[in-house]
């Protein structure tokens, strides 16, 4: 965990905004890594070609594992950086206090 800002300062919102997109996207990618492994372990492996069904023309693993996971991820992708994403400045506090 970080350790608080000392006292008489506080966190550069770029770090901040930078810190809080990263959680968002971890948090997806987790979900996301997650439920394609898990989904594609469960109803991947030892399945009868017998009980095989196709969705789109993919087997209904593929299409629910990997398909939706990724199409979401992408929703998200999109949806983030269009509407969650803060544009902040780079230029740093010494550069707008006029110090260094």
């Amino acid at each position: 965990m970080p350790s608080a800002p000392p006292e008489n300062e506080e966190y550069d919102p770029l770090f901040v905004n930078a810190r809080r997109e990263a959680r968002w996207i971890l948090v997806a990618f987790l979900a996301c890594l997650v439920w394609t492994v898990g989904y594609s372990a469960l109803f991947g492996y030892e399945i009868d070609a017998s009980q095989l069904t196709l969705v789109l023309g993919m087997p209904s693993w593929v299409f629910w594992g990997v398909f939706i996971p990724w199409m979401s991820a992408t929703v998200f992708s999109v949806w983030f950086g269009l509407v969650y994403m803060k544009e902040d400045s780079v230029e740093s506090k010494a550069v707008q206090e006029g110090g260094e």
